[in-house]
């Protein structure tokens, strides 16, 4: 019965974290914080959440740039505005997808890494957090050769782009510095297809 006991105990999360804390942490690129998100399963939701709501701001952000792709009339009733933030939304979730199975499988196979496939959705979706910046897109004041928006939307990009390569190093289990080069090649082909050929 002691060694049940020990057992259970063994196996529950090392640190109990709130929605705050995981994506602070996160974000300011607290690389201890993923052994504890791969060991809470709800954290998933939460990555998807923070996925969806970084997409609606990329949607939002980007809705005084044109766009260039015409509303199918089976979706005319959306309008061209709405049809846009739903494409650039759903090119987010996309990129999502696609950064989490290319990072598994280059990490499983080519890099010899560790975490499963939902470790890697989890890790990489919270790394999205960063992406709540693209809501300030709107913002039309003046600066060196743009908007204040349009520098918030890049560094935003950027931002999440460093997290996420880090995500992958860590779900991976690299600890030295060349543990990044998948998070980061993996990375770029996601944001390439889906960033770049965003209408």
């Amino acid at each position: 019965m002691k060694r049940s006991k020990r057992n259970k105990r063994d196996k529950e999360p090392q640190e109990k974290l709130n929605t705050t804390s995981i994506v602070l942490r996160t974000a300011f690129l607290d690389g201890s914080i993923y052994k504890s998100i791969n060991e809470q399963p709800k954290v998933l939701l939460l990555a998807f959440i923070l996925v969806c709501i970084t997409g609606i701001g990329f949607g939002y952000g980007l809705k005084n740039q044109p766009f260039d792709a015409t509303t199918p009339e089976v979706l005319s009733f959306m309008g061209e505005e709405r049809f846009a933030i739903v494409t650039r939304m759903g090119a987010i979730i996309l990129s999502w997808n696609i950064w989490s199975i290319i990072a598994w499988l280059s990490t499983r196979w080519a890099f010899k890494g560790t975490g499963s496939i939902i470790d890697y959705f989890r890790s990489i979706g919270i790394a999205y957090a960063p992406g709540i910046l693209f809501f300030a897109g709107p913002i039309g004041v003046p600066a060196l050769n743009g908007t204040w928006g349009e520098g918030l939307i890049l560094f935003a990009k950027l931002w999440v782009f460093a997290v996420g390569a880090q995500a992958v190093k860590e779900t991976a289990g690299y600890s030295k510095v060349y543990g990044y080069i998948p998070g980061i090649l993996t990375g770029i082909i996601a944001w390439f297809l889906f960033f770049n050929f965003v209408p």
